[in-house]
Order: C-alpha cells, then sequence, then structure tokens
C-alpha cells in the first residue's frame, strides 16, 4: 500500500511539473517591442491577447512612420522539429497581407524569421511598457 502511494505521489508531481513547464508561447509574445534597429518592416509591435483565446489577439505596428493595427494567430509548435509560428494580418494602403514568421523569444530578445525567406527581425522587450509579461 505505501508502495502504491508514493508511486502514486510521484505520478502527481510530474504532471504538476508538466503542467507548471515552460510559458506557452502566445504568452511570450505578449507585450511591446522595439527594433534594435530601425528594421525596413517593423520598428514596433505590440501583440495584444483576446481575452477568449490567447492565441489570438490584436497587434500594432509600427511601419514607415504609422502605427498600423492588423490582428495575429500563434499556431505552436508540433513534432520534433517544428517552430513556433504568428501570422499578423495588416492592412496598409487598402491592401490587406498576411505574413508569417517563425519566432524564438530568449529573454527580453524576440527574433521573426518570415516563414518563406530568411529575412529575420530582431526586437527586445520595452520594459517601459506598462503590464507587459515575460
Amino acid at each position: 500500500m505505501k508502495k502504491a502511494l508514493v508511486i502514486l505521489a510521484v505520478l502527481a508531481l510530474l504532471g504538476c511539473l508538466a503542467a507548471c513547464g515552460a510559458p506557452k508561447p502566445e504568452a511570450l509574445l505578449a507585450g511591446k517591442w522595439n527594433a534594435s534597429l530601425a528594421s525596413f518592416e517593423f520598428n514596433a509591435l505590440e501583440f495584444i491577447p483576446s481575452q477568449d483565446d490567447s492565441r489570438k489577439g490584436s497587434v500594432n505596428l509600427g511601419m514607415i512612420g504609422n502605427l498600423v493595427s492588423g490582428s495575429y494567430e500563434v499556431v505552436p509548435a508540433e513534432g520534433k522539429d517544428a517552430q513556433n509560428q504568428v501570422k499578423i494580418t495588416y492592412k496598409l494602403l487598402m491592401l490587406s497581407t498576411t505574413r508569417s514568421y517563425y519566432f524564438a523569444v530568449e529573454g527580453d530578445t524576440l527574433t521573426l524569421r518570415e516563414k518563406d525567406s530568411d529575412v529575420t527581425f530582431t526586437f527586445t522587450r520595452d520594459t517601459d511598457a506598462v503590464g507587459t509579461t515575460a
């Protein structure tokens, strides 16, 4: 009986550790980000999760001197070599555009790599922004 209780306790502990593991990819994106160097596409990003679905939300993009609003959706990695993706949709000059990026967050650095090219953007978390989460 003691052995069964020990096994159950170990399994419960492993379950808690798995549930409390690494943050979900969508949680890592939330907040404001600034480009280390002004990029030709984005110089700032703000990901605002939806109340209904944390994988989706609105996004504000600093582009070409303008603030452009749009939406985003996180596609979590699946499989051994898969990478997290974010799809960003925005309208600029009456043209709706959807771009997909692989992303990685390490500390306060966000790296976006365009899915269909080798174009990479690097951002730093805006620590002055109220309500940002790491």
